[in-house]
């Protein structure tokens, strides 16, 4: 007999609800092989932009978390109004954030950083295109 034959068969209480928790999204991401990342957008209007080939956009102040076992790619246009400056950029997973802001120059950019502080962490493409390289 299996251990969950053994839980249900005994009516266990205990194993029944061990049985049916809800896991995290990070919990989830674990079994799933992957990692979450936190993508959100602190501006005013919508962020268009591509991840790993599919289509999205950002609402303003709008948070999104993807789930992905490799570190998923951005694509977006940092260009505010007309032109078209693109830019590819991969994400940081949790606890680290990744933020569509506006950079001088409206450049849009999107900044990185650790929970922990400290500088941005992973590509620095953000403030390349601030002219803070």
């Amino acid at each position: 007999m299996s251990n969950i034959d053994n839980i249900t068969s005994n009516n266990s209480v205990v194993g029944q609800e061990q049985l049916f928790t809800e896991l995290t999204l990070e919990e989830g991401a674990v079994i799933e092989g992957g990692l979450t990342y936190d993508l959100s957008n602190k501006l005013t209007t919508p962020v268009n932009y591509n991840i790993d080939g599919v289509s999205d956009v950002l609402n303003p102040g709008g948070d999104k978390l993807y789930t992905s076992s490799t570190p998923p790619i951005v694509n977006f246009d940092s260009q505010i109004g007309s032109g078209y400056v693109p830019v590819s950029q991969t994400l940081v997973p949790d606890p680290g954030k990744n933020v569509f802001d506006v950079a001088p120059g409206n450049t849009l950019v999107l900044t990185q950083s650790s929970i922990f502080g400290g500088p941005p962490v992973g590509n620095d493409q953000g403030a390349f295109l601030a002219g803070k390289v």
